[in-house]
């Protein structure tokens, strides 16, 4: 899939889209992610894109079947009601947890993803700013 169709997606509904801010995630099915707007999508769709725009947390789910993100599924979460964007650093994955007043919010990251080459390089930008910010 072409991060083209993201932005597509994101324009249509009037989200800014923002360069390198687009990245896949598997989520953790939990609570958190239920009480986040989640629980629909959380058992059958557990693939989805995660877009960062500095106002909010953008997450759309990937249908299954084709590889394509599906528009009727988008989540947003305002960075006010984000507590905070933690990632855990494992041997083969990333963890990403996104706490929220309601929960938290735990994503799988790959390093890769086939057929996406974008992710490689936005989790690139991804992990270069939360460094930044740790060391601020």
């Amino acid at each position: 899939m072409k991060e083209s169709k993201v932005k597509e997606i994101l324009v249509r509904n009037g989200i800014s889209f923002i360069q390198h801010a687009t990245i896949y995630g598997t989520l953790k099915a939990d609570m958190g992610a239920y009480k986040n707007g989640l629980g629909n999508m959380m058992h059958t769709m557990k693939d989805h894109i995660l877009h960062f725009n500095g106002k909010e947390v953008v997450i759309l789910a990937i249908d299954d079947m084709n590889g394509m993100p599906k528009e009727k599924t988008l989540v947003r979460i305002s960075k006010e009601q984000i507590k905070s964007i933690n990632i855990k650093i494992r041997l083969l994955i990333f963890w990403m947890i996104i706490h929220t007043e309601k929960g938290d919010i735990q994503y799988k990251i790959r390093k890769s993803i086939l057929g996406s080459p974008w992710h490689k390089e936005n989790l690139s930008y991804l992990l270069l700013g939360a460094s930044q910010m740790e060391g601020e």
